[in-house]
């Protein structure tokens, strides 16, 4: 990584994949065979689809994505990242990255995500990372976290990552679900977000329940708390402002990718010091975008500028 004291983010893509998007515009006439019609490629990853929209999107530079990358597969995503542009730093282990594929069924309206298990990080690699990114984080600098991580990174792992930056200074913008999430809220990152039915799963908070999401952020000291709802829109709670934003178009039920779009976005409007009004809308207008193309986080800026006016924001009474 060159140096540059403009970098502001770092961003975690702990568990890489190259996906195939396989679409299929009419049955199939062969019996338990199926033949696409069209496929969409893409490296993939809740961290890289983040990446890739800040810098293919909204054109920001200052981040860099850590990817931990083994055998050919990712060879193949560090090649397609240097291709797009996107700034990595590879972290190399021996088992392989996966590859997942998905089936969209065009003319029913329903996709199948199939997702390989992905690699198993050794103990050791597991000791050397955490080295690795150590030489990576600086104070001042913003950590995303987002998405699973290989087997063998335990959720011990993910709190001595966690550690370590905040050691180094850096603050922690969260985006996880499932045990991991229930650790990292015990950190009071700056800023979590979290999808509403993960919230109801993990802390028995229902999606309409303003009142007691607030009295969560402030138990656990969370500076923003962003809580999405798919098409019902997201809200955002802060000391200051309590938000609920909308996309009153969205453009087909392929949703895969939009929550980390509207996280690009959300991350965007922060370091460009828009107000929360304006990230929360921008946001939301990525996370609308993505749902015009298959694949995810594969739209261009044109896309969000058709999408932007249809987004309301208006204020959450308690």
């Amino acid at each position: 990584m060159k140096e540059d004291n403009n970098i502001d983010t770092c961003i975690l893509n702990l568990n890489p994949c190259y996906d195939h998007w396989v679409i299929l515009k009419n049955p199939t006439k062969i019996p338990n065979v199926v033949r696409g019609d069209k496929v969409v490629t893409l490296v993939d990853g809740k961290g890289l689809n983040i990446a890739r929209v800040l810098s293919k999107v909204l054109g920001h530079s200052e981040y860099f994505c850590i990817n931990i990358l083994g055998g050919q597969v990712g060879t193949i995503i560090e090649k397609e990242c240097d291709r797009l542009g996107i700034v990595t730093e590879n972290f190399w282990i021996e088992d392989s990255n996966r590859i997942n594929t998905a089936l969209v069924y065009e003319y029913e309206n329903k996709m199948l995500m199939i997702n390989e298990p992905g690699p198993l990080m050794k103990p050791g690699e597991i000791e050397s990372f955490m080295e690795f990114f150590k030489g990576h984080v600086r104070p001042g600098m913003n950590l995303v976290i987002s998405g699973s991580a290989p087997r063998g990174f335990e959720n011990g792992s993910l709190l001595q990552l966690v550690r370590i930056a905040r050691e180094a200074g850096c603050s922690l913008k969260v985006d996880i679900a499932g045990s991991w999430l229930s650790k990292i809220v015990t950190v009071s990152p700056e800023l979590l977000k979290i999808n509403a039915d993960e919230l109801k799963v993990a802390f028995g908070i229902n999606k309409d329940d303003f009142k007691s999401m607030d009295d969560f952020r402030r138990e656990y000291s969370i500076r923003d708390l962003i809580i999405t709802n798919g098409k019902m829109g997201s809200v955002w709670l802060s000391e200051s402002e309590k938000l609920h934003a909308r996309s009153m178009k969205v453009f087909s039920d392929f949703s895969v990718g939009s929550g980390d779009s509207f996280f690009a976005g959300l991350i965007y409007g922060q370091e460009a010091k828009m107000s929360k009004r304006e990230a929360l809308k921008i946001a939301t207008a990525c996370g609308a975008a993505n749902t015009m193309h298959y694949g995810a986080a594969i739209f261009e800026y044109s896309d969000v500028e058709k999408v932007i006016g249809d987004v309301v924001v208006t204020e959450v009474v308690l």
